[in-house]
């Protein structure tokens, strides 16, 4: 099959594409993604995890919000709610058991802590009674 570049007359017209068929498809376009971009939440508008109770009249000393950090050191896990650093799973569950189950509760596992350890905290979190346990991966 000899396929050969055709050549132009001189009488010959350029053959004209039709714009109306691709004006249609960069409207059809620019609207798709217009109704795609709108229909994620803003970050600003995303239901929050921790609420106070009282709305914005309380005060911010009032407020401690209930994170559990696990952290690895000195080759060992650490559990951190506040200033309490404990090192075994029972005491970790013996303090979360006290705490108010309503407004949930934060795991933040640090990036050096085995997955065993992170998945051990928020387990301990469930079994306290929390129904809203967030998982916070570190760096």
């Amino acid at each position: 099959m000899r396929i050969r570049r055709s050549e132009r007359r001189i009488g010959e017209a350029i053959p004209k594409l039709p714009l109306v068929a691709f004006v249609d498809v960069v409207l059809f376009l620019l609207l798709y993604f217009l109704m795609a971009g709108t229909l994620a939440a803003p970050q600003s508008e995303l239901a929050a995890t921790l609420r106070t109770e009282g709305g914005a009249g309380g005060k911010a000393a009032d407020f401690v919000p209930q994170i559990v950090e696990v952290m690895a050191s000195g080759g060992r896990v650490v559990y951190r709610i506040g200033p309490r650093e404990l090192t075994s799973r029972g005491e970790l569950a013996q303090v979360v058991a006290q705490l108010p189950h309503e407004p949930g509760i934060v795991v933040r596992v640090a990036g050096n802590v085995p997955v065993g350890a992170a998945t051990a905290a928020v387990q301990t979190c469930k079994d306290a009674g929390f129904t809203r346990v967030s998982y916070l991966p570190g760096n």
